[in-house]
């Protein structure tokens, strides 16, 4: 008797498609996954806009990578902004690459959607950012860095970022005259 071999992530066939409306829930399993405190509210409110037109000029949006049945494996936001150096780039930001079996198969078809909308975008360059809010127990955001630079990028500048919290002086600043 012959044994069937589940198929895993490594045996399919990957493919890049922009997320629309009606796929937004579809994807929050995946979000989820990483980001355990997204709430699905919080998800559509943040999924909503980046959907909802798309500029031939100026395109933005969500590109997920999904398999033949339609599973969101992989996601990313992107936008193509004017920069004063580059001319047109091409940004993307909030990757998600799940840590599971064939994760380099999810990295590889995100690496080639990128590049293919920036090359038909006509794009100079491409800026990717990474966030802290990936699942740090996991080192996603580290996994995520080594996957770009073996595909060519390089760390380039320094991202700033300051958390506002509620209260005057709770960030560390100057406080208000108690005058």
């Amino acid at each position: 008797m012959l044994q069937r071999r589940a198929r895993t992530v490594m045996d399919e066939t990957l493919v890049p498609r922009l997320l629309d409306k009606a796929a937004i829930d579809q994807a929050y399993p995946l979000v989820r996954n990483i980001a355990a405190g997204i709430t699905l509210e919080r998800w559509n409110r943040f999924a909503r806009p980046q959907v909802a037109w798309h500029s031939p000029n100026w395109p933005h949006g969500m590109m997920t990578i999904q398999n033949a049945a339609g599973y969101i494996l992989g996601l990313f936001h992107f936008e193509v902004r004017d920069d004063l150096h580059e001319r047109r780039i091409l940004c993307i930001d909030n990757i998600i690459v799940p840590n599971l079996p064939g994760r380099d198969r999810i990295w590889e078809s995100i690496a080639g959607a990128v590049e293919h909308l920036a090359q038909t975008s006509r794009c100079q360059a491409i800026r990717a950012e990474l966030t802290d809010e990936l699942n740090p127990t996991d080192r996603d955001r580290e996994w995520v860095a080594a996957s770009l630079e073996e595909y060519g990028y390089s760390r380039d500048g320094v991202l700033g970022f300051k958390r506002l919290c509620a209260g005057p002086g709770a960030n560390g600043g100057p406080k208000p005259d108690a005058t």
